[in-house]
């Protein structure tokens, strides 16, 4: 008992201990980790289940068709009398026409029995049917919660792709983020590696003779500058490691780190591209709009369900009767045996029913124009960030170029102040605009990745390699 108790502990802390990512490449892209997230993230996984959601509610729509079996067994005895014994059992079956099809079997006696409850001494029975010839007749609640739960099913398709697209967005982001971090990281990496060989030459030079000792002292304040920007750096590489853990997952149960020596595509290898102003695919396809057409549709049953309240209610009832026991059913068969009704109810004034009506016609109307208008926002969105896609691409090569430009005139300062033809002040305004023009480089790789994101997710769709779902499911 010890041992068992010992190993659930063991297997609940390794649960609850997040686990070190051991097969994931050195390299991760995007396109890996969003393929990670999609699979594994708790939300991705919780998303999946809207499908499992549809199926029970249109499982429990499809109840209201079911058919149903009843009996009923009433009897009373007194001072040794039996009064009487009514017993009756059936079945009714439910169509999609508003006609319920039904056949019963009863068998009645006793001293006091109610005359109309007399029956053939083997048991009577009854086959017949149920209609609605005004309310109902077209359109009835049960027809109108099967048809809810096939929109609902519709709906559940939309509400994944929704949260999907909002995980995989959100994660997009926070990856390009860790991915900016990271070449930040090496630019400083870099200028401090070349602030450290300058100051170690310079002081050398010093202690020659060579160059003046004030020198040493403005070398050693650009070390530190470097490392303060370094540390800086690292901070929000460390910062943006963590929120990328927080979308590392298995199987949704287990939380996931990046190793250490991870590390993101480098930005150099990242494919900057431009996009065409006008918008290639119709925005029909975003399940934001999907889920409030669906939201339409459900509204339209409501309004149809309505209008049939308004209807009077006419339910007609015909059984053909057969009495039980006799040798030849069909020959005992007679149109003289049957028992049939008719019930009528119509409101006076329908206030109820037209102001229901009314309601749900508003509803309709409101989220009709709440159509319109996302429509217009989406459309906005998607020429915004395309505006953006362009412009960072084009803002990146002009970096680019500028970056190589500063790169020259540094590599040329630093010549001349090898030289004695410069100085150390000149060599370091000349290395502040190189590292701010990597920087700026970086910082607008990210800008054009993140924008490229906000496009897809404008659209509605946020592509990943395993993704097998589309929005027409």
């Amino acid at each position: 008992m010890i041992s068992l108790r010992l190993f659930w502990f063991l297997a609940l802390l390794t649960l609850a201990v997040p686990v070190v990512a051991q097969d994931l490449p050195a390299v991760l892209s995007e396109d890996d980790f969003l393929e990670l997230v999609y699979q594994h993230h708790p939300l991705s996984v919780r998303a999946d289940l809207q499908r499992e959601r549809a199926e029970a509610v249109m499982l429990s729509a499809r109840g209201f068709f079911d058919p149903k079996i009843y009996g009923d067994l009433s009897q009373k005895y007194f001072k040794g009398t039996r009064y009487y014994s009514v017993i009756e059992g059936g079945v009714k079956v439910p169509t999609w026409f508003g006609i319920e099809l039904n056949a019963a079997y009863e068998r009645n006696d006793g001293y006091y029995l109610n005359p109309e409850h007399n029956v053939p001494e083997s048991g009577l029975y009854a086959a017949g049917l149920t209609a609605s010839l005004g309310q109902g007749l077209m359109f009835d609640e049960r027809r109108a919660e099967l048809r809810r739960a096939q929109v609902y099913r519709q709906a559940t398709v939309a509400e994944r792709l929704i949260l999907l697209n909002e995980l995989l967005y959100s994660a997009g982001q926070i990856y390009w983020e860790w991915a900016g971090a990271a070449a930040a990281l090496e630019v400083y990496d870099d200028a401090l590696v070349a602030a450290r060989q300058r100051y170690a030459a310079v002081l050398a030079e010093a202690q020659s003779g060579n160059r003046p000792a004030i020198d040493t002292l403005e070398a050693r304040i650009l070390v530190q500058n470097r490392q303060l920007g370094r540390e800086t750096a690292l901070l929000d590489l460390a910062n943006a490691r963590a929120r990328m853990n927080a979308y590392l997952w298995i199987d949704g149960v287990v939380p996931v780190e990046l190793e250490p020596t991870t590390l993101p595509r480098p930005i150099d290898e990242v494919a900057v591209a431009a996009l065409v102003s006008a918008t290639p695919q119709p925005v029909d396809d975003n399940p934001l709009l999907t889920r409030t057409r669906l939201k339409i549709a459900d509204l339209e049953i409501d309004e149809r369900l309505q209008r049939e309240y308004l209807k009077p209610q006419v339910d007609v009832k015909y059984n053909a009767l057969l009495a039980g026991g006799v040798d030849d059913p069909i020959q005992e068969l007679s149109g003289n045996n049957y028992k049939w009704g008719v019930t009528v109810r119509q409101p006076l004034l329908l206030r109820k029913e037209r102001g229901k009506l009314a309601l749900t016609r508003v509803k309709l109307s409101e989220t009709q124009l709440e159509l319109s208008d996302k429509i217009a926002d989406i459309e906005a969105k998607i020429t915004a960030a395309t505006n953006e896609v362009n412009a960072t691409a084009d803002q990146y090569v002009l970096a680019v170029r500028n970056a190589d430009d500063y790169s020259q005139l540094l590599e040329g300062e630093r010549t001349l102040f090898r030289g004695g033809e410069s100085s150390l002040f000149l060599v370091n305004n000349r290395e502040v605009s190189f590292i701010d023009a990597q920087l700026k480089r970086v910082e607008l790789m990210v800008k054009h990745r993140k924008a490229r994101l906000t496009r897809s997710f404008a659209v509605g769709r946020i592509p990943v390699v395993g993704d097998a779902v589309s929005p027409s499911e």
